[in-house]
């Protein structure tokens, strides 16, 4: 069991089965299927029925009424955060804070200080540089071993000559 994580917040209600609307936070829709448990207010819940509309997920949950529904509105909703399998070359974004970064030389240029989700792909700080975190840039990721392989570009870190 791992631990819980915001996957969403609760925006409205829809219809007058229980259904609530959910603006997601998460990269895994897969986290709204029918069948998987979430947490609204301490409470888990067994998914029934999910469906998406535009950016927005609205979901029915098991022994949600409309009323209870209504009271859950601004809720987060939280799940498991070993809840997702995650494919080669994925890696969850608190896997990669604090792993050394290098160059291809070998080269110690600091520490994965944080993930920045960006709209095209994310974006890695390390100190004052910002890596995006694309092949071109991103040669290896080995999260096990507490290290990264980057190919900067001149300019990329402050100190570089």
């Amino acid at each position: 069991m791992g631990s819980p994580i915001v996957i969403g917040k609760i925006v409205g209600t829809f219809g007058l089965k229980g259904y609530v609307k959910v603006w997601p936070s998460t990269d895994f829709p897969e986290r709204f299927e029918p069948g998987r448990a979430v947490t609204v207010g301490g409470v888990e819940y067994a998914i029934r029925d999910a469906q998406w509309h535009k950016k927005q997920v609205r979901i029915r949950l098991k022994g949600v009424n409309h009323e209870r529904a209504e009271a859950m509105i601004g809720s987060d909703v939280f799940a498991d955060d070993l809840d997702v399998v995650l494919e080669e070359g994925e890696y969850r974004v608190e896997d990669l804070i604090g792993l050394e970064v290098f160059d291809t030389e070998g080269k110690l240029l600091g520490t994965l200080d944080e993930v920045i989700a960006a709209p095209a792909h994310d974006i890695y700080r390390v100190g004052e540089a910002l890596v995006p975190a694309v092949s071109e840039f991103v040669k290896e990721i080995d999260a096990p071993g507490g290290k990264v392989v980057i190919a900067p570009i001149p300019g990329m870190f402050p100190d570089e000559s």
